[in-house]
């Protein structure tokens, strides 16, 4: 079955649209708060600005009012209608309005008695009383500030101009109409520049978002394309995109994931070769003794044979039963130990008695071959920790295989040393040697080295491949050194009692 994959859509790109809505819902409402804040600033300066002109208004007005100059009044009050661009209105004392100078006088004169700008009766009221007021006025055309302040006059002698305990009178009211013009530009100016700050804000939020929306979504994008071609049988596509953040991690840990499959894949490549290897040479190793015990039992019983000969035919059959059950034996041990089934009882051993135990084992073999066997140990070795019974067995094996492959004649020695932290079992023989092609696979399930150097032709092919599990399992190694016609040592290197 065929499974087809759309393109998913990019998590980034939604990420992407997200922070730029973020971004810019965050920047208008900064931008109206801040016009806000703006706003009051300027109204509030503005406001106390006119207040200000209003008192310097009514301080310069005030003497010349006093003296009924209304001449110089009235040109006092163009002066400063002119220069403040305001509107200024000058009441006497019966709240009259005696004088008015508005600079915009022309153009929309009118303007204010249509809006009905001005201040009311009791507003007027509250200013002769002596006190200050302040007014804001909206319009749809225009916005006014208007203020009013009170002209006050020191005099003693007038007539009702004075209050009943000599204080300042009140002669009138001043009263200044500001429009807001300039402020609305200035505020329309700032909006200006806060939308272009915000179109410009978004347009690097958006720049920025996309190169980090790309940043992340390549290693992404090439992982996704890797996995297809794993699901395809490309198993070799790793990723190359090295950083330090999180999206590195899960690169590494991808690649990693890729070098495990691989791994696995080999291993179970290597154990399917091994299996079929393993059925052919056991069919190949069973195939022999099981056609000779066949043969010469249907032989027997045909009544073939002399009785003289039975004898020997039936101790050839006996050798190849105790060979197939040495072979199952073997079989079952090194699937065992490939398993992880086998535990080891571990204890504290003497290397002299383990050495000596194992030699002594093979002594009876090698005065029947006619070899000569030799022992050293060095003095004074430490302990190991191991499981005695399955260390002798690696030792006899060695003993055994290097017995089988040296002529009569020859000699075997097992050698016993420390060396660097570690003690060293190194089994040598005089026999016929290895190959170098041939030495990198003596430890392999069912090889044998060339019959033809070997004085027999027994043995399953196992033992070498057991010696190395047992040793591997205990955390030492083994290597071997050779050379055809003149001998092979073997080296088992087991760590020593901590």
């Amino acid at each position: 079955m065929i499974r087809v994959f759309r393109k998913p859509r990019s998590i980034f790109g939604k990420l992407m649209l997200s922070h730029l809505v973020v971004v810019g819902i965050s920047l208008i409402i900064i931008g109206f708060f801040l016009t806000y804040l703006i706003e009051n600033y300027f109204f509030s300066a503005r406001e106390l600005e006119i207040v200000g002109q209003a008192r310097d208004t009514s301080y310069l007005v005030a003497e010349d009012l006093a003296a009924d100059d209304l001449e110089a009044v009235r040109k006092t009050v163009e002066a400063l209608a002119y220069s403040l661009d305001a509107k200024i209105r000058i009441l006497n004392y019966s709240r009259l309005t005696i004088l008015t100078v508005d600079p915009e006088m022309g153009e929309n004169g009118e303007l204010e008695a249509e809006e009905g700008v001005g201040f009311a009766e009791r507003e007027i009221e509250h200013v002769f009383n002596g006190n200050m007021l302040t007014k804001k006025v909206y319009g749809p055309a225009m916005q006014r500030v208007l203020v009013a302040a009170p002209i006050l006059h020191e005099d003693h002698n007038g007539s009702g101009l004075t209050g009943s305990d000599g204080e300042a009178a009140v002669l009138g009211a001043v009263t200044l109409s500001v429009p807001l013009r300039g402020i609305e530009e200035t505020l329309a100016q700032i909006s200006r520049l806060m939308l272009y700050s915000g179109i410009i804000g978004v347009s690097i939020a958006a720049i920025v978002a996309f190169s980090l929306s790309k940043t992340f979504a390549r290693p992404l994008q090439k992982m996704s394309r890797a996995a297809l071609d794993m699901a395809a049988g490309n198993f070799h596509c790793t990723v190359n995109e090295e950083s330090d953040d999180e999206i590195g991690g899960l690169v590494k840990t991808f690649n990693y994931s890729v070098e495990q499959v691989e791994k696995n894949l080999e291993e179970q490549k290597r154990l399917e070769n091994l299996r079929r290897n393993l059925v052919a040479n056991v069919s190949h190793e069973l195939k022999a003794p099981l056609a000779s015990v066949r043969g010469f039992s249907e032989l027997m019983l045909d009544g073939l044979i002399d009785e003289k000969e039975k004898e020997r035919y039936l101790q050839i059959i006996l050798d190849n039963s105790v060979h197939l059950s040495k072979l199952v034996d073997d079989l079952l041990t090194l699937s065992h130990l490939e398993s992880g089934q086998v535990v080891l009882e571990q204890k504290e051993l003497n290397v002299d008695d383990l050495a000596r135990w194992s030699f002594d084992s093979i002594t009876p073999q090698g005065d029947q071959k006619g070899i000569k066997l030799l022992y050293n140990i060095e003095p004074g070795l430490p302990l190991i920790r191991g499981d005695r019974h399955r260390l002798h067995e690696v030792l006899v094996n060695l003993l055994e295989n290097a017995l089988a492959y040296t002529p009569p004649g020859g000699a075997v020695s097992l050698k016993v040393y420390q060396n660097q932290g570690q003690v060293v079992f190194e089994v040598h023989d005089t026999g016929c040697g290895i190959s170098g092609d041939e030495l990198p696979l003596i430890f392999e399930r069912f090889y044998k080295v060339d019959k033809s150097r070997r004085r027999s032709g027994k043995g399953s092919g196992l033992g070498l491949a057991i010696t190395k599990q047992l040793v591997e399992l205990h955390g030492g190694t083994i290597e071997v050194d050779s050379e055809l016609n003149k001998g092979s040592t073997f080296r088992v290197y087991l760590p020593l009692l901590s």
